[in-house]
């Protein structure tokens, strides 16, 4: 097998060990903007091309735009070739230029990247929230613009921003978000964020304590809570419905503990929605999605998910089952019944899924009634039934 170079075109100064690399190959696969500095008489394919290369013969390097380790071609060559094939050539990056400028390391920065790539709003905020550091590579949808416009929801933040580096139109913005809101960047640009007083997380499953509580919205007891949440088996990958959410405790746990998922709580009461929001606030949670809504009047506007809580159908479980099953698609469903009329209509439809569990939580607490009398206060028992939708 051929060996394939990797290297890194730097911030537009090839290195040495890259400029012999170069003029060593046969093939250069590489972004339209390095072509004038690429030796004549090389064959250049374009890096969208990037697979014809199964088909050529010679020396081949893949000349990628700042170092090949920060979100390049890299992974994917990795996928198809063995590492005892591939060589790298490290480059500068971006990155390593705006911690230059910003007097910051990178060893303990989140890196993200929304150039070419999809980025939500609350994975880019979470991610600010609990780091000091958080560098944001751009393109021209996820802009320094776009960024310092959703920063606005964090006090204590401020930004630096890197245009063009390395070239003669190169630029250097610092300050707070809201400077540059509305400003024009261009495409290659990429944003330091600086969270001066960054949230961590207490715990991560949340106890009956640590919510804000309003007197006539019902939520889960905590005991509950943790089983609800392992049966659901989230990552940060999940697109979570909590339907008939009340106080937001399973969605706001849900949240704290995948801060990346993409979580939508629906509830019909105005009075839930509000306490929802002021509980996703209070955990700096930015991917709770607030639904004040019935559940069939919303959820087909809604992104398809790959897990579903029901812990209030408000008359609608037939419809919602039936509705999961108009999906195709799979779907991790999991349903907490306290009536016998709910178990058994949720116990018919997800007998008839794969993996399908059912437990019931008959759990009791500790109460005071006088300084030397403790007595153990039920809660009413709740069965959890899960199982997976498959299509």
């Amino acid at each position: 097998m051929r060996e394939i170079v990797i290297a890194g075109a730097g911030l537009g100064d090839f290195t040495q060990e890259v400029a012999n690399a170069i003029n060593d190959s046969d093939i250069v696969i590489a972004d339209s903007r390095f072509a004038d500095k690429i030796p004549n008489g090389k064959k250049i394919i374009p890096v969208k091309n990037f697979s014809q290369l199964e088909n050529e013969s010679g020396k081949i390097l893949v000349l990628v735009s700042g170092d090949p380790g920060v979100f390049s071609l890299l992974p994917v060559i990795k996928n198809r070739y063995s590492d005892e094939n591939i060589r790298v050539i490290p480059g500068i990056s971006s990155l390593q230029a705006i911690c230059a400028h910003a007097c910051e390391t990178w060893q303990n920065a989140a890196i993200l990247s929304g150039h070419g790539r999809s980025l939500s709003a609350g994975k880019f905020l979470n991610t600010v929230e609990r780091n000091r550091v958080t560098i944001l590579f751009c393109d021209k949808n996820i802009s320094p613009s776009w960024a310092c416009e959703k920063l606005a929801c964090i006090d204590g933040v401020d930004v630096f921003i890197g245009s063009c580096l390395g070239g003669n139109d190169e630029r250097i913005f610092s300050g707070s978000p809201q400077n540059f809101s509305s400003q024009n960047f261009p495409e290659l640009s990429i944003i330091l964020i600086r969270n001066n007083n960054p949230y961590t997380p207490e715990r991560l499953l949340l106890r009956d304590r640590d919510f804000l509580r309003e007197p006539r919205i019902v939520m889960t007891n905590e005991s509950v809570r943790s089983v609800i949440i392992s049966r659901l088996e989230m990552s940060n990958d999940s697109v979570f419905w909590d339907i008939g959410a009340g106080s937001g405790s399973i969605s706001v746990n849900a949240g704290n503990i995948f801060p990346f998922s993409e979580i939508h709580a629906i509830d019909f009461n105005p009075s839930a929605a509000k306490l929802i929001s002021r509980n996703a606030q209070k955990f700096h949670l930015h991917n709770v999605t607030i639904h004040n809504k019935r559940a069939l009047d919303v959820i087909d506007e809604l992104p398809t998910p790959t897990h579903i809580f029901i812990g209030g159908a408000g008359g609608e479980l037939s419809g919602l089952l039936r509705h999961v099953a108009a999906m195709n698609h799979p779907v991790r469903v999991v349903i907490a019944c306290v009536t016998l009329e709910t178990l058994t209509e949720a116990y018919t439809t997800l007998k008839g899924y794969e993996n399908f569990e059912a437990v019931q939580i008959s759990a009791s607490s500790s109460k005071t009634l006088a300084p030397s009398l403790t007595m153990m206060k039920a809660a009413n028992p709740v069965t959890i039934l899960s199982a997976n939708y498959t299509v």
